[in-house]
């Protein structure tokens, strides 16, 4: 019997493996108070000895990276209430891993009598699958397609991804490269669980210095990095010093490598514009080489990604909504918006810097 579940805590669930979804890492979500009643991300997952399924109760759309804030101001205009919704996804990441573990129609059955029985306006399943599309799809919500950038590791090392590229790009990343290697910087992998509080300090306030440079919502707190010990960063360190002045985060399985958060000391973004694209790209892809990763999601945003061999690729969420008229609306308009995404993948493949055959 599939249970509701306020605490991660409480969920007798026996893992197999370490993902995203799971449990082990939602609960440094929780541990840390990042998801509360208080941020707005009220935790309710479905759950069993053997199936689970994350669920948060939400009163706003931040955080998601699926957007749908235009949704919420057509009904604030109708004068109907968008407000509460239950959305099943990754908090504040925007990675594409299952949603679904264990009995998929058991989950859906008791997420669905628990939407249906309250006051909740719409549920969400964010960042899906194929088969979870369709499988949800089957159960009549729609489907909204957006666009990611994915890289593909089909290459044996470095430098045979560099001989697969028209030869000005391959230039161009030699010599972002090239003058990287040539920065008064010691750049190295460490393992989150091997960091001590001091650095763990040090790269909250890098994370929170780059939030505020974006004018972004710091959605993580310094409890949740105290406590991280799953992921591995790359720190860069000035030669003869303890201070890291940039890091990016990163989780992986043995198919995926995910790339979530970076950041840079303000006053030292000038000094190396290009490490960015070396500690966020270039060693993710140095990483999927030595590991055999097949995958890298190097984050949300950015056709920069698009210029350096990452793919274009469609990015999956289901949607319903309770009041039928609105929800028609929406609906035509994801439907039109779909086919603009499908061919604006096309166009963007033009641009990769890949030779042709």
């Amino acid at each position: 019997m599939i249970k509701l579940f306020e605490s991660i805590d409480d969920i007798p669930f026996s893992e197999r493996d370490f993902h995203l979804s799971s449990p082990s890492f939602l609960k440094y979500f929780e541990k840390s108070k990042c998801t509360s009643s208080e941020s707005g991300w009220r935790a309710l997952h479905f759950a069993n000895h053997d199936s689970f399924l994350p669920g948060y109760i939400k009163g706003h759309s931040y955080g998601e990276y699926i957007f749908d804030w235009a949704w919420a101001d057509l009904y604030q205009r109708a004068g109907v209430n968008y407000y509460p919704k239950l959305i099943h996804a990754i908090p504040f990441t925007p990675v594409n891993s299952p949603k679904f573990y264990g009995d998929k129609e058991k989950l859906f059955n008791a997420a669905d009598e628990f939407y249906q029985q309250t006051n909740l306006q719409s549920q969400h399943f964010l960042f899906i699958n194929d088969d979870e599309a369709k499988f949800l799809e089957g159960k009549d919500l729609f489907t909204q397609k957006t666009i990611q950038y994915h890289w593909k590791n089909e290459f044996e090392d470095f430098d045979g991804f560099l001989s697969s590229l028209k030869t000005r790009k391959r230039k161009q990343i030699k010599k972002e490269r090239r003058k990287v290697s040539e920065y008064p910087l010691k750049i190295s992998k460490v393992n989150a669980r091997d960091l001590s509080l001091f650095q763990k300090e040090q790269i909250y306030e890098l994370y929170i210095s780059t939030i505020d440079k974006k004018y972004s919502h710091p959605y993580l707190n310094q409890e949740f990095f105290q406590g991280l010990e799953q992921g591995f960063f790359f720190i860069a360190k000035r030669e003869q010093s303890e201070q890291i002045l940039a890091m990016s985060l990163f989780f992986e399985n043995s198919k995926t490598l995910y790339g979530r958060y970076w950041g840079i000391k303000k006053e030292e973004q000038e000094n190396f514009p290009l490490l960015h694209f070396e500690m966020c790209y270039y060693l993710g892809m140095d990483y999927c080489f030595e590991k055999k990763i097949q995958v890298f999601e190097a984050g949300a945003q950015g056709e920069q990604k698009l210029l350096r061999g990452f793919r274009p690729v469609e990015i999956l969420s289901s949607h319903r909504l309770k009041n039928e008229y609105l929800e028609k609306i929406i609906k035509e308009h994801v439907a039109q918006q779909n086919q603009i995404t499908v061919k604006r993948i096309e166009e963007l493949c033009d641009f990769l810097p890949y030779r042709s055959n």
